[in-house]
């Protein structure tokens, strides 16, 4: 049940996004002081524009000269988006959010509402992960 409306290359509504979520966010815990090349995590305090915005910020810098941040999409579940749109004046639907944001806003209902995904579509493929380095994942109301 996706629901981007910009995107060129939407990530596939097929993928199971709870056990996406769930080895994205344990990925980057498994290899603390390797050279492996990890998922960026950040704590979120709440889903905002200015959170997302962070988040982007954090991937960004962090991916350096590799994915083009204009191919970077946002991948949210259903409550984080009716959140964003009755909280934030200028954001009325998916596509205001899209507009604020600068890309693509994906809905999915398998999102945990706990997890804010940021990610390269190419990166992964189903539930694997095919490159880390282009995959941020926000964890919403948690502390570094």
């Amino acid at each position: 049940m996706g629901s981007s409306t910009s995107g060129d290359a939407p990530i596939d509504s097929r993928t199971d996004f709870e056990e996406l979520s769930a080895r994205l966010r344990t990925q980057s815990s498994e290899a603390p002081g390797s050279d492996t090349e990890r998922v960026t995590i950040r704590s979120l305090e709440d889903v905002s524009v200015d959170s997302l915005t962070s988040l982007l910020e954090a991937e960004i810098a962090e991916e350096g000269e590799g994915t083009a941040p204009g191919d970077l999409a946002f991948v949210l579940s259903r409550t984080n988006a009716e959140s964003l749109t009755e909280r934030e004046a200028d954001v009325d639907d998916v596509a205001d959010l899209e507009a604020v944001l600068g890309r693509t806003v994906q809905v999915e209902e398998g999102v945990p509402d706990d997890t804010v995904l940021l990610l390269d579509p190419d990166a992964i493929e189903g539930e694997e992960i095919r490159d880390p380095a282009a995959i941020a994942c926000g964890v919403v109301g948690s502390v570094d």
